[in-house]
């Protein structure tokens, strides 16, 4: 036979395989579209190429003439978008859209490490944290748009949500999510938008039958990187070093480092790993999930529940996570009346046995201190001699028996929405939600008996406990939501509009009670009534036994107007007005606009012959949002607190103070966004391209103004007032390529990279602000570290003349860290400091490979920031800081056979002997920048036919690694995870390898 393929607009095709079903006899259309095959009549012939719908058709003789539809479908995707959905194609906003394949199958802890690495410009900071509720990280979408870390706003099923909700998602049950970022997209959600705004949607149910999905994973924990700290042996010898570089006898004699290495008497000359000791080597997690997909005559239901615990390398942690989600819709009068309900309920515990585990307790272990004595009790020896100042910090003690502690969480929400269309085009809907949030937390303090002397056999009264202690926390949340909103969309000829207004209102009232007395009977006490009534407990905010409360509201009206001619030119224009209760009644209005406009170049008539070019589309957008969650509650009352008695003739009484500065003026931080982009999809679909470049301007940032001691209150006690000025300038450009080789191999390659610029225009009536080794400066930018510049290490005396350094508390010597003088006044002082570094990730890239052969897939997901610096501080890089142990890297620092001037670490000494080397300066930051295979899975998806006789659709058998390799810049150090930030010890990082499957009946 012979034939030709076309495409439906009459193109021809080229590269079209045609196959005689169930046989290896094919054959491909030529570039005009022409082919020839040998077949019998009546064989089903097959045409496949990617971007095109397969097409079957049974040769009945002669020459044939196909012609395939269009499977581009990427060009009709719908988008979810603030209070509504809008055509990809026509989108003119900076829309981000990710789909539940790319969160799926992946043993992450919360939903929003998962979202690391998969769209440029949502910044994930996945610090690393046990499983306890305060875990660390955090999402930001542009960058920062003020001097702190914002998050975005989350809105799940249309009601805001926090991070916690969010987080606590299960990815089975999302049906779409997007993310708005720039203006135009996200100015309908006005005072909240600032900082980006996260729209989830879940499923609902539908379809032609009921279906039943399991899903289940089971994994195991372990660390990225240990702190790599000396043995007993090597401790002994750089600290030796040390004492002799300081002109001191060496304190650890030969004899005594053969004790440490034979280990012939560990209980007066242990050899410990404290690491190893008190941490588990892996940890498991599990994950399990059943949903129901439910259709019926008048309502559809979709059910989903959730199960996930993990169980910290801590031993006695854990969180346990359970997650309800039930929609319905009801067509309660056919093309005229819905209703729709969302029910969710989280209940989100953690537990722990001990005290809370000191990290910088850990750090500072010795390794020749006992963690237990060979008689069973807990060590009381140090380097050969009793020590209760050093045996009281034993954190495999404190964690063992030290008290123990929870949180309980519950979140229930209720939502209904109702939607009328009385006429074609005109959609009227309202909506309710009802959330309430309980927490709790518990932290008992155990009374402890003192530690028995294991040389003197006498209690060590510096180990004991001697009073217990109960701590209470109890909040509880009430959150309402009303709204209504109206739609109306016709197209007349060419033209197409669209308009939506709307109105909302919400209220929030939170209230919180602390609990707390000391003194209780034993340890098993477990409420407040049975402890000691004359022993409060308190905190930093005062006295226990006192209940708080937090209220706010805010009534907002808004606008959208769509318009496009031929689909070919698009305009939209959005207006937000909300009225705020967290600022005084006179300036609390405040209104956003925006406007956008689109260019689908690939519709013009002179681009009707490229037939390469599927869209081709140039948008632009300018806008401003608000960020009201940067005033605290009550900014703008003159706040009274309850404080010292004072005494009237003798007789002390209580009395009320204004605590906190007040100003009535304040305003909502303002984001002014600019942003042009690109979208293109190209070859059929196999290529798709999103590029961005935006300008965010942040003005109104809050910011403690300098006062006069004659204000009468502390810094801390200062009013916030408008005066910062920060601006990001980015690009974000993300590209995927789909392809297939022959019939049973595909493939997808994509990459993203974000790249943005952040400067500090204005601190209102100062120039800097600095705090630790951070600094704020006009004309730097968020996160830059300041301190000391350095050229390496001294390595000659004619250098060490050359500067004075009186200014620096010590006089320098061959191998200690070389200053540069940046003033140029031949001396080292504080006027020499300037900006080192950053360690803001602005630069961040990702790259993702999908492949799937026959049954068998593989995803491959990578993520790596750069020109991010990480700053280590005291006992995390610091030798025998403060009496703590000494990282062993340090062996190979300088010396006098090693007279390096780049030598990894200077002269080695106590801190105290040369207190000018350990200035904050550039020699103690590390490169943060890494590239990271964030996750790996591997799959296998059993044929129907095998499972039809077990009444199974769908089975799929899958193993999964999270963080499995790191390439870190920093080769210094190499002892700790690249997203930890700056500072002391932490929690180690996590990788993650598990086992699963899923099922659909």
């Amino acid at each position: 036979m012979k034939g030709n393929v076309t495409d439906d607009k009459g193109n021809q095709l080229s590269g079209v395989t045609i196959t005689e079903k169930g046989t290896g006899n094919a054959t491909a259309t030529n570039v005009t579209g022409g082919f020839e095959l040998s077949a019998e009549t009546g064989k089903i012939l097959v045409f496949n190429i990617v971007g095109y719908e397969p097409k079957e058709v049974v040769y009945t003789g002669g020459n044939l003439n196909i012609s395939l539809t269009s499977s581009n479908t990427a060009l009709d995707e719908v988008v979810i978008v603030a209070f509504g959905t809008q055509k990809k194609a026509n989108l003119t906003g900076s829309v981000a859209t990710i789909t539940p394949k790319q969160l799926a199958d992946r043993p992450v802890t919360s939903l929003q490490n998962a979202l690391q690495g998969i769209s440029p410009g949502v910044t994930v900071l996945s610090r690393p944290g046990e499983a306890s509720k305060d875990n660390k990280g955090g999402i930001t979408v542009r960058g920062r748009t003020n001097l702190g870390s914002p998050s975005p706003m989350f809105i799940i099923d249309g009601i805001p949500a926090t991070s916690a909700e969010f987080s606590a998602l299960s990815p089975s049950d999302i049906n779409s999510m997007s993310v708005l970022k720039d203006a135009a997209s996200a100015s309908l959600y006005g005072s909240r938008a600032a900082n980006g705004v996260i729209l989830v949607t879940t499923k609902r149910g539908g379809g032609d039958r009921a279906v039943v999905g399991f899903n289940a994973n089971y994994g195991f924990q372990s660390a990225t990187y240990l702190p790599e700290f000396a043995d007993a042996v090597g401790y002994a010898e750089l600290h030796n070093r040390a004492m002799l570089n300081a002109g001191k006898d060496a304190t650890f004699t030969p004899d005594l480092v053969e004790k440490y290495k034979n280990q012939t008497d560990p209980d007066l000359y242990p050899n410990n790993d404290w690491y190893k000791e008190v941490l588990r080597g892996s940890a498991p997690q599990r994950d399990f999930g059943l949903n129901v997909n439910a259709p019926g005559k008048i309502t559809n239901y979709y059910l989903g529940l959730n199960y996930f615990d993990q169980e910290s390398l801590v031993p006695g942690r854990k969180q346990d996570r359970i997650n309800m989600k039930l929609n319905t819709n009801t067509t309660v009068i056919k093309d005229l009346l819905t209703f729709n309900t969302n029910v969710s309920f989280l209940k989100q515990d953690y537990d722990r046995n001990g005290s809370a585990i000191s990290w910088v307790e850990m750090g500072r272990a010795l390794p020749f201190t006992s963690i237990r004595q060979s008689n069973g009790a807990w060590g009381s020896v140090s380097n050969g001699s009793e020590n209760a100042n050093v045996a009281k910090n034993n954190q495999l003690r404190a964690i063992t028996e030290g008290g123990r502690g929870n949180n309980r969480d519950n979140y229930l929400q209720m939502a209904a929405n109702a939607s009328l269309t009385p006429l074609k085009g005109l959609s009227i809907d309202g909506a309710i939600s009802l959330k309430y949030t309980n927490t709790n937390s518990f932290d008992f303090i155990n009374r402890t008996d003192p530690i028995i002397g294991f040389i003197s056999k006498k209690p060590l009264d510096a180990t004991a406990t001697p009073i217990n202690e109960l701590k209470e926390f109890w909040g509880k949340r009430q959150e309402l939501l009303l709204q209504g909103t109206i739609n109306y969309e016709r197209r007349f000829g060419d033209h197409y509009g669209k308009a939506t207004v709307g109105a909302s209102e919400e209220s929030n009232v939170y209230r919180e009670a602390f609990l707390g007395r000391k003194n209780f009977v034993n340890n098993d006490a477990s409420t407040i009534i049975n402890g000691s009534s004359g022993e409060i407990s308190q905190d930093d905010k005062g006295l226990a036994n006192r209940t708080t409360q937090d209220e706010w509201a805010l009534r907002s009206f808004f606008g959208r107007f769509n318009y496009s001619y031929q689909d070919k030119y698009l305009f939209e224009a959005n207006m937000r007005m909300d009225y705020s209760s967290r600022f005084a009644p006179e300036v609390r209005r405040a209104i956003f606009p925006s406007f956008s406009a689109g260019w689908n170049i690939n519709k013009e008539s002179f681009m009707q012959d490229v037939e390469w070019i599927d869209l081709l589309k140039l948008r632009g957008s300018y806008g401003t949002l608000g960020n009201q969650d940067a005033v605290a509650i009550g900014n703008y009352y003159t706040l009274l607190n309850r404080y010292s008695a004072y005494s009237f003739n003798g007789v002390a009484v209580d009395g009320l103070e204004q605590q906190y500065g007040a100003n009535r003026l304040a305003l909502w931080e303002k984001v002014t966004m600019s942003n042009v982009g690109i979208d293109a999809t190209f070859l059929g679909g196999k290529l798709n391209l999103v590029a961005d470049y935006f300008v965010k301007k942040s003005e109104d940032v809050l910011l403690q103004p300098a006062t006069l001691s004659t204000y009468g209150y502390e810094k801390k006690f200062t009013p916030y007032y408008n005066q910062g000025i920060t601006q990001n300038n980015g690009i974000e450009i993300a590209l995927t390529y789909n392809g297939k080789i022959g019939e049973e191999f595909t493939y997808s390659v994509s990459g993203n990279i974000s790249k943005i610029n952040n400067k500090i225009i204005s601190l209102g009536d100062v120039s800097e602000i600095v705090e630790g080794y951070y600094i704020n400066r006009v004309g730097g930018s968020v996160g830059d570290f300041y301190g000391y510049k350095t050229d390496g290490l001294f390595n000659n005396e004619a250098e060490l003349k050359a500067l004075n350094y009186e200014g620096m508390g010590g006089t320098p010597k061959l191998g200690d860290i070389k200053y540069v003088d940046m003033n140029g006044d031949k001396k080292i002082d504080a006027l020499d400091r300037t900006i080192l570094g950053n360690d803001v990730p602005w630069f961040n890239y990702g790259f993702n490979f999908r492949a799937a052969y026959k049954n068998f897939d593989i995803d491959v997901l990578t993520y790596g920031v750069g020109g991010v610096k990480t700053y280590m501080d005291n006992e995390a890089v610091q030798p025998f800081f403060n009496g703590a142990n000494i990282k062993k890297n340090w062996i190979n620092g300088w010396t006098k056979d090693n007279n390096d001037a780049d030598a990894p670490f200077p002269r080695i000494t106590l801190t105290g002997d040369a207190p000018h080397n350990y200035k904050t300066s550039d020699f103690w930051l590390f490169s943060g920048n890494y590239f990271r295979i964030r996750a790996i899975t591997v799959g296998y998806t059993f044929p129907k036919e095998m499972l039809s006789n077990i009444k199974m659709s769908q089975l799929r058998l899958f193993a999964s690694s999270n963080n499995p390799f790191t390439f870190m810049a920093d080769k210094r150090l190499g002892d700790f995870d690249p997203e930890t930030e700056s500072g002391r010890a932490s929690y180690p990082g996590l990788k993650t390898i598990s086992f699963g499957l899923t099922a659909k009946f």
